[in-house]
């Protein structure tokens, strides 16, 4: 049987990466983790125990991200196989398994449920089914973190475009508006703006905020509204109400 599109570029794209060694992979999730930390850390859980889905988890970067924040009781899942052996090089908690599958079997479950990359992959109908089956895996008071694509800027075309199995393409009021309407409450949407560390990082964090004035400066000069997301990507954080509809 001849393999479809997406396995096929998968496949090359995880080869392409060269993220094939412990240290290699090591080495990129310490430079995600600090980006995270600054931008995520004020959403995660205040128990470090408590139960986080990574759903899909790819090879690990998230999943290392919390171990790291101290989370002892995280999982992660992907179907891809090739992609739980990556994480599993880094001694991370992913298993092969089908994201949907996983959802439908727990309920009220899970205290946070972060899903990185993964809507802009699905078919509308199945976005709207897996953030049904996320809210309903969900503790009352659990928060669900996605990241996805950002349709709002100029430049929000490369990240949405810059993958062949991508589905859609999304602004930050359809995302808000996907959580809203699945019953999710403070929905908040972060920019991926650069977070102090090295020194380009630290330069370029100081020169973002004067950047993005003058940029939404000369959107009002030209009569029109500022993108509320500048950035190529974006974060999206609900929570489930304690008192769920």
């Amino acid at each position: 049987m001849k393999p479809d599109y997406k396995s096929v570029y998968y496949d090359y794209q995880t080869k392409a990466r060269g993220l094939l060694t412990k240290e290699s992979l090591t080495a990129r999730f310490m430079q995600l983790s600090k980006w995270y930390d600054g931008r995520l850390s004020p959403y995660l859980p205040k128990n470090k125990q408590a139960r986080c889905l990574d759903i899909p988890c790819g090879f690990g970067n998230f999943l290392y991200f919390m171990e790291d924040k101290g989370y002892s009781n995280i999982q992660g899942v992907d179907l891809d196989a090739k992609q739980v052996e990556l994480a599993a090089l880094v001694d991370l908690p992913a298993v092969q398994g089908d994201a949907f599958q996983i959802l439908s079997d727990e309920v009220s479950s899970f205290d946070q449920i972060s899903s990185l990359d993964f809507i802009e992959h699905l078919d509308k109908d199945k976005v709207l089914e897996f953030l049904s089956l996320a809210y309903s895996a969900l503790k009352p008071g659990g928060t669900i973190i996605l990241r996805a694509p950002c349709g709002d800027g100029p430049f929000g075309a490369h990240d949405a475009w810059n993958d062949l199995t991508h589905q859609w393409g999304m602004t930050s009021n359809v995302v808000r508006t996907l959580l809203e309407m699945h019953g999710f409450k403070n929905v908040k949407i972060l920019d991926e703006r650069p977070q102090p560390g090295g020194i380009i990082d630290t330069f370029r964090w100081l020169v973002f905020f004067p950047a993005k004035l003058i940029a939404d400066g000369f959107c009002m000069a030209l009569g029109m509204r500022p993108p509320a997301i500048w950035t190529r990507s974006m974060i999206a954080i609900g929570h489930k109400p304690i008192k769920a509809k």
